[in-house]
């Protein structure tokens, strides 16, 4: 509606207009009429000021005009300002503008009422501060590289963010929209967050309901095969071995038919948690459907995968308390390893179902591997691993000692430590089939310092009751010598026995000496320095290199008793001893022979310098009196 100024002066122009016409229309008329000069005199001042009045009119008019259009566009302005602004505070995403400076940096203009909310500010606190002063320095480092990024390219730009905020970690959608100025700079940046939370999380129900067993949240047949398939071929590239497991519960279907469904999935919840318990991250656990469980463990040798067989037994075979029901459960198991049982997962599968009901058959609550041989391999394991425990308690390992005789003068310069098990049940038992067992199980370090005690002892028992000094030498295992507690143990024991570091020498393989050789030169230089002899055992077997032999704190090499035993006969065996005795000489080091038997490899080691031997020529490992009778017998000789 219009304004009643506007309309006055709409008027005054359309009679001026129809005035003006009217006029021009009939002046000549008039002239002809009115003859009374003054009368036209009048007429013509009168017509003067009616143009005047018409000129200003439309002066006016214009001038309406004008300011009429420049109130369209304020209105429209305001109009769209209210829109904006409408837009900005009432929509449902998070809206952000940003003045961009010179040296991208990113300072904020405001944030909507929906952005307020998810940062926990206001735009009264931030306005005005750049990202880097309200944010964690990682956070908005990680942000500024996107805003950046934006202005580099010059364009729109879509992400995904996951985002700790001060009601909970949220996923965006964001968006960035470059702002322009009339040069062509952008100088701001308009950002959009959208949360996609509910999103995120209906996509991960999806993926649950999917990959996921719904009942036990383990992964389900699906996502297992994937799994299983990944780590066969993992294992196929590094050439190493995995184990697949077949759990069975025994007589599951009679808590089902007695006590009902409800019951039975509430015991297989609680079952699920006690077998999750007793295997490893890396490990993967599927149900199969009903009471069946099968897992892949990567990385695991039989004897391993009996360890966790035992381990999942023993997880399962508790009393469980399901509402007023009180139940007891047991496990069959069925293992197979691959690559020995088969190299496919399908393969395997047929494998470990025949154990698992080789398992059954053979009275349920325990476990089968697919092969009979690696059945009965790990059954001896688990039986010398479990006797082991109680070896030392029960007095059942002692210490034989072997002489060590030096080539030069022909007396006893040293005894080797060897230890021997005798089961009352099992009988002797090998070092080399329990040593293993030992390392593996961890008992070793508690075994290997007994036997360091036991000798050191020995040995200064020996030397106070008159017996000629000697070097009692120990072998270390590969556990015992990455124990970092190892040096501080054999000086501790020295001091308490009152022996001198002189007199004893720790034998190391050369396989675990190169295993990791900058780790063995630390520890071979700290023996060093508390005054401990090192010796490389079975020389010549593994792969030394020169180059860290002579670093290594080495007082003696021992040559191997595979090489000694045909050096009479077999040329290159001949070649092999004598350049590791030439090499040690130039090396400063000692050498003894083991293994010797016969006096032609004696003559042979003689002739080419070797410094000591050991072997069944002189004696085999001897019990501590039997020791000492040799002992007296060769220094009476």
């Amino acid at each position: 509606m219009k304004k009643p100024a506007g309309m006055a002066l709409d008027l005054a122009l359309i009679y001026a207009i129809l005035g003006s016409l009217w006029i021009f229309l009939s002046d000549a008329l008039l002239a002809s009429i009115i003859s009374d000069p003054t009368t036209l005199t009048h007429y013509q001042t009168y017509k003067g000021w009616f143009y005047v009045a018409i000129t200003s009119a439309l002066v006016f008019f214009l001038i309406r005009q004008a300011l009429n259009a420049r109130a369209a566009i304020e209105d429209k302005l305001r109009e769209s300002e209210r829109r904006f602004r409408e837009v900005f505070e009432n929509t449902s995403d998070g809206l952000f503008l940003l003045d961009v400076t010179e040296d991208l940096r990113f300072r904020i203009i405001s944030f909507n009422p929906v952005e307020e909310r998810l940062v926990g500010r206001s735009t009264a606190e931030v306005s005005g501060k750049f990202i880097d002063e309200i944010f964690p320095d990682e956070s908005a480092q990680q942000t500024i590289e996107k805003y950046r990024r934006c202005v580099e390219v010059g364009a729109v730009i879509n992400y995904e963010e996951e985002i700790a905020l001060p009601a909970g970690t949220s996923h965006f959608y964001m968006t960035l929209v470059p702002v322009r100025n009339e040069n062509g700079r952008i100088y701001r940046i308009a950002g959009i967050a959208r949360d996609i939370t509910e999103r995120k999380q209906a996509e991960k129900r999806q993926m649950q309901l999917a990959h996921f067993d719904q009942l036990t949240g383990l992964p389900n047949r699906a996502l297992f095969t994937d799994r299983i398939n990944y780590a066969i071929s993992m294992a196929q590239r590094s050439h190493s071995q995995l184990a697949v497991m077949f759990l069975d519960l025994d007589h599951f279907k009679n808590i089902n038919d007695t006590l009902g469904h409800r019951i039975g999935d509430e015991l297989l919840i609680e079952v699920t948690k006690h077998l999750k318990s007793a295997i490893r991250d890396e490990d993967t656990m599927s149900r199969q459907g009903g009471d069946e469980f099968i897992l892949v463990l990567p990385g695991i040798d039989a004897n391993g995968a009996a360890h966790v067989a035992e381990k999942l037994l023993a997880a399962v075979a508790h009393a469980y308390q399901i509402e007023r029901h009180e139940m007891h459960i047991t496990t069959s198991i069925g293992i197979a390893m691959y690559p020995s049982d088969a190299k496919d997962f399908e393969s395997l599968y047929k494998c470990v179902d025949v154990a698992m009901y080789r398992a059954k058959k053979d009275g349920r609550n325990n476990y089968r591997f697919f092969t009979q041989e690696m059945q009965l391999h790990s059954a001896r394991t688990l039986q010398l691993e479990n006797a082991l425990r109680h070896a030392m308690d029960r007095h059942q390992l002692r210490l034989h000692y072997q002489p060590q005789l030096s080539l030069q003068d022909g007396r006893i310069i040293g005894a080797e430590a060897l230890l021997r098990w005798q089961h009352p049940e099992m009988g002797e038992i090998s070092p080399a089939e329990f040593i293993p067992v030992a390392e593996a199980s961890g008992q070793i370090l508690q075994i290997g310092e007994w036997v360091l005690r036991s000798a050191i002892h020995q040995l200064k028992s020996w030397m106070d009751s008159g017996m000629e000094p000697m070097v009692i030498a120990v072998n270390i295992s590969a556990v015992q010598f990455r124990h970092a507690n190892l040096p501080a143990l054999v000086t501790q024991i020295l001091e308490e026995e009152k022996l001198s570091p002189q007199y004893l020498e720790l034998e190391l393989t050369e396989s675990v000496a190169m295993d990791d050789p900058l780790a063995a030169i630390t520890v071979m230089s700290n023996l060093h320095e508390r005054g401990v002899r090192m010796s490389i055992d079975d020389f010549g077997t593994g792969y030394s290199s020169l180059n860290y032999l002579k670093r290594f704190q080495v007082y003696k090499l021992k040559i191997d008793q595979s090489f000694v035993c045909d050096i009479t006969e077999d040329p290159e065996d001949k070649a092999i001893v004598a350049a590791i005795i030439s090499m040690a000489n130039s090396l400063g080091m000692q050498t003894i022979a083991e293994g010797v038997e016969t006096s032609g490899q004696l003559a042979f080691l003689r002739l080419q310098g070797c410094n000591e031997v050991q072997g069944y020529y002189f004696s085999k490992p001897l019990p501590v009196d039997e020791f000492e009778a040799y002992a007296r017998k060769m220094r009476e000789a």
